[in-house]
């Protein structure tokens, strides 16, 4: 896949949505090759900072980065998943950190990991949701990406009605 293929960026509102295109299906972590890993890590990785950096020289004040809660929680056998998330979240801080002197905000989104993978298996935590009902982030990512939120960067926000806290 090429880059563009390994990320979705769309715009919403005054701001810019990346949503990287992880691997999505579950791969014992002992079984990853480095060709598995250059896959499911090393490809969306450069995708999403070659997103992140046009977003940044486009001008766009507003960065939504949008990643599964594995990132915070691990999951059974998708450890290269978990892995590209977290290393998204950390990017997101350190590019907040550095182009806050710009105006740039730039936050992530953490999701509900069932719309990045396929047969989730074992406990994603150990709670049930707090909220009933199925959450979804379009308004916590809408807010994001206006003015309203200029104060606001290098945060990951959770919205998977209150599975983690």
């Amino acid at each position: 896949m090429t880059n563009a293929e390994m990320v979705e960026v769309s715009e919403v509102g005054s701001g810019v949505v990346i949503r990287p295109r992880l691997d999505r299906s579950a791969r014992p972590f002992d079984s990853l090759s480095d060709a598995d890993f250059e896959a499911a890590w090393e490809q969306p990785m450069r995708a999403a900072i070659g997103a992140l950096q046009d977003a940044f020289r486009s001008g766009v004040k507003r960065i939504v980065v949008v990643i599964p809660t594995l990132a915070m929680s691990g999951g059974a056998n998708f450890a290269h998943v978990a892995a590209t998330a977290e290393a998204l979240r950390i990017l997101v801080k350190s590019a907040a950190r550095q182009w806050g002197a710009d105006g740039v905000t730039i936050n992530a989104v953490a999701v509900a990991p069932e719309g990045f993978v396929d047969d989730l298996t074992g406990p994603t935590s150990i709670a049930a949701p707090a909220l009933e009902g199925t959450s979804s982030p379009q308004e916590v990512i809408e807010f994001l990406c206006s003015d309203a939120s200029s104060k606001l960067t290098g945060q990951t926000l959770t919205v998977d009605g209150g599975v983690w806290m």
